[in-house]
């Protein structure tokens, strides 16, 4: 069994069925380039070889791990990615993202230094060329291979696009070398400098044909430390998406709702569901790194990560708690269990709201799925827990 093993694959694009049966075995030590005209299918492999499209047919595995099948089982482990797509927020600094690609803490300068963006280390993305945010994106990809002690696959979706002469030379000699360790590339591109770096070339319509590149040498990156997975919370910070999402819509229902009850004199479940009420709206909002998510498809790149997308969901509890002491002082009623139970309120309303968002990330317009006026829905636990609480 192969490194990357794609088995019968069968995918409909729309109502077009882009492959049918497609079958590709990628070894240890080598690299397979798909090659042919724009839609032919080649994006597709490498999408399905990621698990990130539904399949009608067949099965997708690296490392001997499932990745996806026909039937909707999922699996994950470790591999490098690249899609056509950047799948870099521009919020993220440039060291920072390879690190995080990486898992790993290392001296990221040198690295950089090959792709010539040592001097943009501490930059955010959002300030780059396009040339230059393609060579994040490539390096996010190939970074995983270059730490691992052990062979790791790589998937590249036409990594050389937008990038120079230089670059593409470099990116060639990068995939000999890290064929040379062992690892397994399966890369899609028309760049006649890759084609001639791969071990073997699929044409599409599926014509096979092997080439002798030379032979490369491989150097593993050394690392410091494990990497903390804090991506979101990093973010939150530096953006205060937050506070600008969430934040903003719970101050705003306290302010309307001061302006139309006289606070101090409430009592009750009305008093109750006015303190409640400005951590359920700000949980409505969502999880406010899924914005951030949605800029270049940066959640297609994560979910291969993890199951869990980067959040901020210890941020959002504390806001959620001085929501709901904040409202608390208003009315002049000051309870610990209303307030922690304010939080947790909130942070079980945002969480819901993101697993509806992630659950239709992968549609080709997310934005229009009606699934969002299934929202008021959550109106029920609040009332609940207010009720609850009341009695």
């Amino acid at each position: 069994m192969g490194m990357i093993e794609i088995s019968d694959l069968s995918v409909l694009r729309g109502s077009n069925k882009v492959l049918d049966g497609f079958s590709l075995t990628v070894n240890e030590g080598e690299v397979v380039c798909l090659a042919g005209e724009n839609g032919c299918g080649k994006s597709t492999v490498i999408e399905a070889a990621a698990g990130l499209i539904s399949l009608e047919n067949g099965t997708s595995r690296i490392s001997g791990q499932l990745i996806r099948d026909s039937e909707g089982r999922r699996g994950r482990t470790k591999f490098g990615l690249c899609l056509q797509d950047d799948c870099v927020m521009g919020d993220e600094l440039v060291g920072e993202r390879i690190m995080d690609a990486a898992e790993f803490n290392f001296d990221v300068s040198a690295f950089l230094d090959d792709w010539n963006l040592k001097h943009r280390t501490h930059d955010r993305i959002a300030v780059l060329s396009g040339g230059q945010r393609r060579k994040v994106a490539v390096m996010s990809g190939i970074i995983p291979a270059l730490v691992s002690k052990e062979p790791v696959a790589v998937l590249l979706d036409e990594p050389d696009s937008g990038l120079d002469s230089n670059s593409i030379e470099h990116l060639s000699q990068c995939l000999r070398n890290l064929a040379a360790g062992g690892h397994a590339i399966l890369i899609a591109s028309h760049e006649p400098k890759i084609i001639d770096s791969a071990d073997r070339v699929v044409y599409f319509p599926f014509d096979e044909e092997k080439n002798t590149p030379p032979a490369g040498k491989f150097e593993q990156v050394k690392t410091i430390s494990q990497r903390k997975p804090m991506v979101g919370h990093r973010l939150n910070l530096r953006t205060l998406s937050g506070f600008a999402n969430n934040g903003i819509a719970g101050l705003l229902t306290l302010g309307a709702m001061i302006a139309l009850f006289d606070a101090p004199n409430l009592d009750g479940r009305t008093q109750l569901g006015f303190i409640m009420a400005p951590a359920l709206a700000a949980g409505l909002c969502g999880n406010p790194i899924n914005r951030l998510l949605m800029e270049n498809r940066s959640h297609a790149w994560w979910i291969t990560k993890s199951g869990i997308l980067p959040n901020s969901i210890f941020h959002s509890l504390i806001l959620y708690i001085l929501l709901t002491l904040l409202s608390s002082i208003t009315t002049d009623y000051t309870d610990m269990t209303v307030i922690l139970v304010g939080g947790i309120l909130g942070i079980f309303t945002e969480i819901t709201m993101a697993i509806m968002t992630q659950a239709t990330l992968r549609l080709s317009r997310p934005n229009a799925v009606i699934i969002k006026l299934l929202t008021p829905i959550l109106i029920l636990p609040w009332a609940i827990v207010v009720d609850n609480l009341a009695t």
